[in-house]
C-alpha cells in the first residue's frame, strides 16, 4: 500500500496539535508541516514578553527540535506555499517544489490587521504577530521615550505593559467607551481602568486616529494626530487593532468562505480532503480566536485527517487575562440583560478587585473575576456542568 501524506501549512498552535494528533491516530502516515516562520513553533500569546526580554526567546519555544524528528514530522520552515490545485492534490512552493497529498490542513491562521491610514508604512510603526515583529520592537525601543499603543484589545494591553516596563511613556488609544468591553462589564471595566493607571499606561477613550506623522528630518514616526485634534507625540507606534483570516491561498477557488474557512464540526472544509483549523477556521459558525479553542480545532483535524473520526465540541471558553500587574477571568453572560438572570456582586475598591457571578436559578450562566482569580477553576467547571 502507498505511504499516505498529510500536508499541514502553517506551524501556530492549531497546526502542531494537528500535526501531533495525527501521528498519535496513525503511527505511519507521512506528515509534512510547511511554516513561512524561520523559528521554531513558539507561544504566540507570550510575544509581549520578548518585548520586554529578548531573552526569554527560548523559553516561548513550543517544541525543540528534537520532539519532531522522534515524532517523524517533518518541519520545513521558512518555506512559503504559492498555489494548491485541490482536485490533483498537489501543492507548489515558492521555490516552484511541488508536494503531493492525500489529506491537507489548513492552519494557516491570521494576520495582524493595519488600517488604511496615513503614515502606516512609517519606520517606527508596527504590528506585533510574530517573534520577528517583537525582537523588532524590543530592539527599536531602545533609543525611544514616547510609545502609543492603537487598539485597547487584550494584545494592545499586553504590548502596552511590556513598553511601560521598558521606560516609555505609554499611551492606548481604544476607540470605544471602556476598556474590554466584551470581557468585563462597566463596573470591572472601570477598575480594571484604574488598575491600568496606577502602573502608569495612560488611556485615551474614544480616541480614532486621523493619521501618523513622520519627522521630517528623520522620515521615522514622530506623532500620531487624532480626529479631535490631538497630536500625541510617539517615536513608537504599535497598531493593535485586531486581525484577518490568511486566506490569500484559495484566491479564485470554489472554497466556502465567511471571512474564515468554513468547516463542520469535523473541520472539514466544502473540499473534500482539505481540514481547517484555528483562526483561520469558521467552526459551524463559531469564531474566538482563543489558543484554547485553536488546540481543540487542530486536534480534531489531525484526528481525522489520519484516519479518525473526531467531532470538535467548543464548550463556553473563558477569557483568560494577565497584564498590567493584574489577572482577569471571564466566561459565559457576564452582563446579562434577561431579568430572570440574578447577580452575586463583591468587590473591593482599595484592592481593585472584583467578583460577580451570574445564576438562572441555581445555575451559574457566567462570571467576571477581577484581580483575585483564585475560583476560576471552580467556576468554570461549575459553568460547564450548567
Amino acid at each position: 500500500m502507498a505511504e499516505k501524506t498529510i500536508v499541514i501549512i502553517g506551524s501556530g498552535i492549531a497546526g502542531l496539535t494537528a500535526a501531533e494528533w495525527a501521528r498519535k491516530t496513525d503511527p505511519d502516515v507521512k506528515i509534512i508541516m510547511l511554516s513561512e516562520n524561520p523559528h521554531l513553533p513558539y507561544h504566540r500569546p507570550r510575544l509581549p514578553g520578548v518585548i520586554m526580554d529578548p531573552e526569554s526567546v527560548e523559553r516561548i519555544v513550543l517544541r525543540d527540535e528534537a520532539w519532531y524528528e522522534k515524532n517523524e514530522i517533518d518541519l520545513r520552515r521558512g518555506v512559503v506555499v504559492k498555489k494548491i490545485d485541490p482536485k490533483k492534490k498537489t501543492l507548489e512552493l515558492t521555490d516552484n517544489k511541488k508536494l503531493s497529498w492525500d489529506k491537507l490542513i489548513l492552519a494557516t491562521g491570521s494576520r495582524s490587521f493595519m488600517p488604511p491610514m496615513e503614515g502606516n508604512d512609517l519606520e517606527g510603526v508596527f504590528t506585533l504577530w510574530t517573534l520577528d515583529s517583537a525582537l523588532a520592537i524590543s530592539d527599536y525601543i531602545k533609543s525611544a521615550k514616547n510609545a502609543v499603543v492603537i487598539g485597547g484589545g487584550l494584545l494592545g494591553l499586553e504590548v502596552a505593559y511590556a513598553l511601560k516596563q521598558r521606560g516609555l511613556h505609554t499611551t492606548i488609544l481604544e476607540r470605544g467607551t471602556r476598556l474590554l468591553a466584551r470581557q468585563l462589564d462597566e463596573r470591572a471595566s472601570a477598575m480594571f481602568e484604574e488598575q491600568v493607571d496606577r502602573v502608569g499606561v495612560h488611556v485615551q477613550k474614544e480616541a480614532s486616529t486621523e493619521k501618523i506623522v513622520a519627522d521630517p528630518d528623520t522620515g521615522k514616526v514622530k506623532a500620531v494626530f487624532l480626529q479631535d485634534g490631538t497630536e500625541l507625540p510617539a517615536d513608537i507606534v504599535v497598531v493593535a487593532t485586531g486581525v484577518r483570516a490568511r486566506l490569500e491561498l484559495f484566491d479564485g477557488e470554489e472554497i466556502a468562505i465567511d471571512r474564515c474557512f468554513v468547516t463542520n464540526n469535523k473541520m472539514e472544509t466544502s473540499l473534500p480532503d482539505i481540514y481547517a483549523a484555528g483562526d483561520c477556521a469558521l467552526m459551524d459558525g463559531l469564531w474566538y480566536g482563543l489558543w484554547s479553542v485553536a488546540m481543540r480545532e487542530g486536534k480534531t483535524a489531525g484526528i481525522n485527517a489520519a484516519g479518525g473520526d473526531a467531532v470538535c465540541t467548543i464548550p463556553s471558553p473563558p477569557y483568560l487575562v494577565n497584564t498590567m500587574e493584574t489577572r482577569i477571568a471571564s466566561a459565559g453572560d457576564i452582563a446579562p440583560k434577561d431579568s430572570e438572570i440574578s447577580s452575586r456582586i463583591h468587590f473591593d475598591e482599595t484592592q481593585l478587585t472584583y467578583d460577580r457571578r451570574n445564576f438562572l436559578g441555581e445555575s451559574l450562566v457566567g462570571y467576571i473575576l477581577l484581580g483575585d482569580t483564585t475560583p476560576f477553576s471552580m467556576l468554570s467547571r461549575e459553568l460547564q456542568e450548567g
